[in-house]
């Protein structure tokens, strides 16, 4: 009774990591297409001494992808909203940025989420994006895929700033299950 219990479980077990695999295999690749947005936000200076400062800060912009449906180009938009984290090294050139993103297309029925980090010099850094999930139509979105982005912070007043830039991606791709 017992090795029938045993082989039950174990084909069970098989059954349950089969239908688990199989059902990766149904996932679709969206291949959005080339990709940019401008931005433009606020944030906070922090002075750390030795050319070092942290930004943390707000960018929004609106996402644009271009792709070709057959012969016909199409393109998409959505809100872009992003709480971002830059570290500065002005003596150094050098700068590393993380942001927590929020996409929101189609009137708000469908929105996306995504995380990315990146690092480079004062002008310009390059990283991955990467989508963490979503509701309506991007439930379940994941992937990542190639970014580079300008965020430039320039002290207004204070330790206030404002922010202008753009983000680039070169074939934005995910997946939805």
């Amino acid at each position: 009774m017992r090795r029938f219990n045993y082989l039950l479980c174990a084909l069970g077990m098989a059954v349950f990591l089969a239908q688990g695999a199989g059902s990766l295999a149904y996932g679709k690749t969206v291949e959005a297409g080339d990709s940019s947005s401008s931005w433009s936000g606020t944030g906070e200076f922090l002075e750390l001494g030795n050319g070092e400062q942290v930004v943390n800060g707000i960018v929004k912009g609106v996402l644009i992808s271009r792709h070709k449906d057959g012969g016909k180009m199409v393109v998409h938009s959505s809100k872009l909203t992003c709480p971002v984290r830059v570290t500065l090294n002005r003596s150094k050139d050098s700068q590393a940025i993380e942001g927590l993103c929020t996409m929101v297309a189609h009137e708000g029925k469908d929105v996306g989420y995504g995380h990315w980090k990146c690092t480079g010099n004062l002008k310009e850094c390059t990283g991955d994006f990467t989508f963490t999930g979503g509701v309506g139509g991007f439930t379940g979105m994941s992937g990542t895929t190639p970014f580079q982005t300008s965020i430039i912070f320039e002290l207004q007043e204070g330790k206030n700033g404002q922010a202008i830039g753009y983000a680039v991606w070169p074939n934005l791709t995910y997946t939805l299950p």
